[in-house]
């Protein structure tokens, strides 16, 4: 049986009802089904490990945050632990939390796995999706590199000049990066300005690039189904639950 879905629309729309309904759940058992069937939704998938873990690395310091945060802000169940005392209630409400966010990110991997960023953009055209969106992404994802470049520039100017790295709690070095980060946002100004003009007299008028996607599948609206059902059954578990 086909597992991944292909036609980037209805992965697209799939994906984004698996995160509503996800994020959505209240309970933190159904959450460990969810997170349980999405790491088997990536092995039956082929997804490499290492293609999660890219994206998970990130989150990864969120979840620590959440779960430090809420076991010792929170006040219901106490529970003395040495020097501390934390909460049994804080630490549900956290790894609820963190269970939607793990969920989340799961299915973002299922979604950009075997997605060229070029199908995923003229999917969001077939559905819909204003031009302005549109183009707001592309320009980010073209530019964050350059802002990148541009400010490790800026830094190795600074340092050129003598500047030094000091302590955290150091007013001076605080001016300096508040003004660098004026110049960057500056000088990204003058820069978008340039490419905006350029690209206005090279006839672009805030229309998305139109290009071909293959025509869907029986085997990708079955693929859609299968993703879906256990989903929407945990969903339905958790409502009728919380009743």
């Amino acid at each position: 049986m086909k597992w991944l879905i292909d036609y980037p629309p209805y992965k697209i729309i799939t994906v984004l009802i698996l995160i509503i309904i996800g994020v959505s759940i209240k309970q933190l058992e159904p959450l460990i089904f969810l997170l349980v069937y999405g790491q088997l939704m990536l092995a039956l998938c082929r997804v490499p490990l290492a293609f999660l873990w890219r994206r998970l690395r990130f989150v990864i310091p969120f979840v620590a945050f959440s779960l430090l945060f809420f076991t010792l802000y929170e006040n219901r169940l106490p529970v003395s632990a040495g020097l501390f005392t934390i909460s049994l209630y804080g630490l549900e409400k956290a790894a609820i939390y963190s269970a939607r966010l793990l969920f989340t990110m799961q299915m973002l991997t299922l979604l950009f796995y075997r997605m060229a960023m070029p199908e995923f953009f003229q999917a969001l055209v077939r559905l819909r999706v204003p031009g302005i969106f549109i183009e707001l992404i592309l320009f980010t994802l073209r530019f964050t590199d350059v802002l990148r470049e541009e400010a490790a520039r800026m830094l190795q100017a600074l340092r050129s000049r003598g500047m030094k790295r000091r302590s955290l709690i150091s007013w001076t070095s605080y001016a300096v990066l508040s003004r660098l980060l004026g110049g960057l946002l500056l000088r990204s100004l003058a820069r978008s300005e340039r490419i905006y003009m350029g690209m206005m007299s090279r006839g672009y008028r805030g229309i998305p690039p139109q290009l071909e996607l293959s025509p869907p599948e029986a085997a990708d609206r079955a693929a859609s189904a299968v993703w879906l059902a256990p989903v929407l059954a945990i969903g339905l578990y958790d409502a009728i639950g919380r009743w």
